[in-house]
C-alpha cells in the first residue's frame, strides 16, 4: 500500500484529488457498490463512442469504475488519489473493461468488477386469509455482513501469500517419465485462493480476520391480495455479504396452507356444503364466514330443488385478482344431499310421502308370466367384500386354466406314444 506524506526529495506533496472518479460517475463518496455499477452503466451508455460519445471521456469513466468497484483500490484512491494507485500498480484498465460489463467477456473474456454472490431461497407458509386480504409478515434471519471493525479487510495489514506468491493457486509439476511431465494446478489452501493473507498479529479483533460477522435482521414480507401459491418475493442483495462481492438475493416462496372449508382454484373458491333431503326439497338458508371476516347469508330460491352434487355460484365472491384486487373470481358451492336412514322413516311417514311426492316413474319391465317371477333381496354394497370376491374368482379361473393345460398336455403325450 502507498505510504508517506512527502513528494519528491521530501518536498511537501499537494493534497490528492479523491473526488474526480466519483464526479465522473455522478455518485457520492459514500455510494454503495450497487449504486456505482448502476451509475457506470448510465454514463457508459451516454458516452459510448458508437453512440457519438467522446472516446477519451469513455476511457476515464471505465477507469473510474474499475477503481471504485474494487474495495481495495477504492480505499487507496480515497486516501491518496490516482498517485497512490499508480504507485501500487492499480491504474485503470483498457477498453475491454466496458465490453466485459455489457457483453460478458469482450477481449480476453475477463470478468471485471465485483462478482454476484449466491441467491438464497426458502419457503414460508401463508394462510388463505393473508392471501385474500394482504398481509405484512416479518421474517427473522441471520446473515453475514462485512465487518464494521475493519470494513471487510480482515485486519490492518494484508500481504501476499508466500505459499502461492500471491497467485491464489499452487502449481505442481510431476515427472511421469523421460521427457514427460504433468502440470497440476490447485487452489492454495493457505489463502483459500485469494492470493493474500493477514498476519495473525494484524487480524481484526472483531472478526478475527474473517472479514465478515453475523448479523440478525428482520425483513418485512409484503403479501399482496391475490398472490398465488408458489409465488416468489425477491429481496435484492440481502443474502450474505463478502469482500469484493455483490450480495445475492433472498427469494421467499409462498406456500399456501390448507383451509378448513375453502378450496382455492386460481382466483375461484370452492365451498363444500352438506344439506338434508328435506332442505334439498323444501329450501334452506345458512351462513358462510368469508376470508375477510364478512358473513354471507346463502338462501335457496323459492321452489328450487337441489340435486345431489349440484353446484351453485355466487359471482365475484372468490379471490381478488393479483395487482387488480377490485376484480374477484367466483365462489362455487358444491352441495352434498344427505338422505335419511331407513330407521328414520316410519310406515306412516312413508305413506305421507307417497301422498305428497310426485308419483313413481312408469315401470319399464318386460312382460312376464307368473311362472317366470323370482323374488331377490337387495343388500348393501361392501367394497372390501366385493374386492375379496373378485380376487377369489380370479384365482379360481387361473386354477381351472392350469388344470385344463395339464389335461391337454397329458393327452398330447399319450397320442405321441401311440404314433411311435
Amino acid at each position: 500500500m502507498f505510504h508517506g506524506s512527502g513528494g519528491m526529495n521530501g518536498a511537501p506533496r499537494k493534497a490528492a484529488d479523491t473526488s474526480k472518479f466519483y464526479d465522473l460517475l455522478g455518485v457520492e463518496k459514500n455510494a454503495s457498490t450497487s449504486d456505482i455499477k448502476k451509475a457506470f452503466r448510465r454514463a457508459a451508455v451516454q458516452h459510448h463512442p458508437d453512440k457519438g460519445g467522446d472516446e477519451e471521456k469513455f476511457k476515464e469513466i471505465n477507469k473510474a469504475y474499475e477503481v471504485l468497484a474494487d474495495p481495495e483500490k477504492r480505499e487507496i484512491y480515497d486516501q491518496y488519489g490516482e498517485e497512490g494507485l499508480d504507485q501500487n500498480g492499480g491504474g485503470g484498465g483498457g477498453m475491454h473493461d466496458i465490453f466485459d460489463l455489457f457483453g460478458g467477456g469482450g477481449r480476453g473474456g475477463r470478468q471485471r468488477g465485483p462478482k454476484k454472490g449466491e441467491d438464497v431461497s426458502f419457503e414460508t407458509k401463508v394462510t388463505l386469509e393473508q392471501l385474500y386480504s394482504g398481509h405484512k409478515k416479518p421474517l427473522k434471519l441471520t446473515r453475514k455482513v462485512l465487518c464494521t471493525g475493519c470494513n471487510g479487510k480482515g485486519g490492518d495489514q494484508v500481504v501476499d501469500c508466500v505459499d502461492c506468491n500471491g497467485q491464489g493457486v499452487r502449481v505442481q509439476i510431476r515427472q511421469l517419465g523421460p521427457g514427460m511431465i504433468q502440470q497440476m494446478q490447485s487452489t492454495c489452501n493457505k489463502c483459500n485462493g485469494e492470493g493474500r493473507v493477514i498476519p495473525e498479529r494484524s487480524k481484526c479483533k472483531t472478526c478475527k480476520g474473517a472479514k465478515v460477522t453475523k448479523n440478525k435482521e428482520v425483513l418485512d414480507l409484503h403479501i399482496s391480495p391475490g398472490m398465488l401459491n408458489g409465488e416468489k418475493v425477491r429481496f435484492r442483495e440481502k443474502a450474505d455479504e463478502a469482500p469484493n462481492t455483490v450480495p445475492g438475493d433472498i427469494i421467499v416462496v409462498l406456500s399456501e396452507e390448507a383451509h378448513p372449508y375453502f378450496k382455492r382454484k386460481d382466483n375461484d373458491l370452492v365451498f363444500e356444503k352438506k344439506i338434508s333431503l328435506v332442505e334439498a326439497l323444501c329450501g334452506f338458508d345458512f351462513h358462510i364466514r368469508h376470508l375477510d371476516g364478512r358473513v354471507l347469508h346463502v338462501k335457496s330460491e323459492n321452489g328450487a330443488i337441489i340435486k345431489p352434487n349440484e353446484i351453485k355460484v355466487v359471482e365475484s365472491e372468490g379471490m381478488p385478482v393479483h395487482r387488480n384486487p377490485h376484480l374477484k373470481g367466483n365462489l362455487y358451492i358444491h352441495f352434498e344431499v344427505v338422505f335419511p336412514e331407513s330407521s328414520q322413516l316410519s310406515p306412516a311417514a312413508r305413506q305421507s310421502l307417497l301422498a305428497v311426492l310426485p308419483p313413481a316413474l312408469p315401470k319399464t319391465d318386460v312382460p312376464v308370466t307368473d311362472g317366470d317371477i323370482e323374488e331377490v333381496m337387495l343388500q348393501d354394497y361392501n367394497e372390501e367384500r366385493e374386492r375379496a370376491r373378485r380376487e377369489r374368482d380370479s384365482h379360481h379361473r387361473r386354477s381351472e386354466n392350469y388344470d385344463e393345460d395339464e389335461d391337454s398336455h397329458e393327452r398330447h403325450q399319450g397320442a405321441g406314444c401311440r404314433t411311435q
